[in-house]
């Protein structure tokens, strides 16, 4: 069941270019919208998931300027008053608060969720049931920020993570705690010691707060920011809107609003959840999530036209059944294929997949 509460709001971050799934996500078809799992893109699967929270005029998008078709496309129910663009990237940080300011605008009483549209979640239902659970505790708690952290299944290193303190309250079944810190992506050691401890969560920047509150705290740990997205803000409806937002909004650094304002915030709460979460972050990931009837006697998973001679636990994506590949001796590798380019990595090495779009970038080689 739906919210019926006319000041909750859901706000989608799908502005990212998803470099570690290089060359099906690039900078023009970035992975949320591509179908890397499941029939829908995962900005349709984002959207399925706001819609058990609120209504569709009461989701919105936070993107680049040059992504607004491709909203459109996959996301036509959205209003498109509801897009909130931007000409540059500049992490969330910046992108959030612009959106928070424009919320506030139109809602002194706002209470926004973020989440972002490049991710898997297996448990959708579970998802709305404690996502709503963690608006109920900011909408009777509203000078804090309560942060969704998921349930570790393994010592992953490319995670952020959140450490919990004691015990706030517990909301309807779930037990809401106060943070101790954030730590960014540890080495393999110490994410081992965090599992086990029990007292860790990945932090998927998932966010709830109420605007006005996360304004407050905006304009303590970066004016700067705070006074540009409010002239932002202010221009809304005018006819220089466009041009105040883009002259503003390249002013602003480049910083993740972990860093923004969730570090320093000092009301910040962790509602741990198991909701079968995913930051679909790299090939391996993708390979580790294929169901084992799915691969072949050799623990290939294949698609495409594809021989395959004396070759175990690889994962062969081909984009073109016309063209073959054919592979020779190879154990735990991934190769992805577009029209553009092919990708050859071991199993454990495709988070380095993204300095490959570095190198691309350095010789200026585009259209990829």
């Amino acid at each position: 069941m739906k919210t019926t509460n006319e000041h909750e709001y859901v706000l989608i971050m799908a502005g990212g270019s998803g470099s570690r799934l290089y060359p099906r996500s690039t900078d023009k078809l970035p992975k949320q919208f591509q179908n890397i799992i499941g029939d829908k893109t995962l900005i349709e699967q984002a959207y399925d998931r706001a819609k058990k929270i609120v209504n569709d005029d009461h989701i919105y998008i936070s993107s680049n300027h040059k992504y607004v078709d491709l909203i459109k496309k996959y996301l036509p129910k959205i209003p498109t008053e509801n897009y909130i663009t931007e000409p540059v990237k500049r992490n969330t940080g910046p992108a959030i608060a612009l959106a928070t300011a424009l919320i506030y605008k139109k809602d002194k009483e706002a209470i926004i969720t973020a989440v972002h549209s490049d991710h898997l979640v297996v448990k959708s239902d579970e998802y709305a049931k404690s996502i709503k659970a963690g608006i109920k505790t900011v909408k009777d708690n509203s000078k804090y920020i309560l942060c969704v952290g998921i349930t570790p299944t393994s010592a992953h290193t490319g995670l952020g993570y959140i450490e919990k303190n004691e015990k706030f309250i517990k909301t309807d079944g779930y037990i809401v705690y106060n943070t101790k810190r954030f730590v960014e992506k540890p080495n393999l050691e110490l994410a081992k010691q965090y599992v086990s401890s029990g007292n860790f969560f990945w932090n998927a920047g998932y966010f709830i707060w109420q605007a006005k509150h996360f304004l407050v705290e905006l304009k303590k740990y970066s004016p700067k920011i705070y006074k540009g997205v409010i002239k932002i803000a202010q221009s809304k409806g005018k006819k220089d809107f466009t041009d105040i937002l883009d002259n503003e909004f390249i002013k602003f650094e480049d910083v993740a609003i972990d860093t923004l304002i969730m570090e320093k915030t000092p009301n910040l709460l962790v509602l741990p959840v198991d909701i079968g979460w995913s930051d679909v972050g790299s090939w391996d990931v993708v390979a580790d999530m294929v169901n084992a009837q799915d691969k072949d006697s050799n623990g290939n998973y294949i698609k495409g036209t594809v021989i395959s001679i004396d070759t175990h636990n690889t994962t062969i994506l081909s984009h073109d059944d016309s063209k073959i590949i054919a592979t020779i001796g190879l154990d735990n590798f991934i190769i992805i294929t577009t029209e553009n380019a092919i990708v050859i990595v071991p199993r454990g090495r495709s988070e380095d997949v993204k300095k490959i779009v570095y190198e691309l970038q350095i010789k200026e080689i585009k259209d990829i």
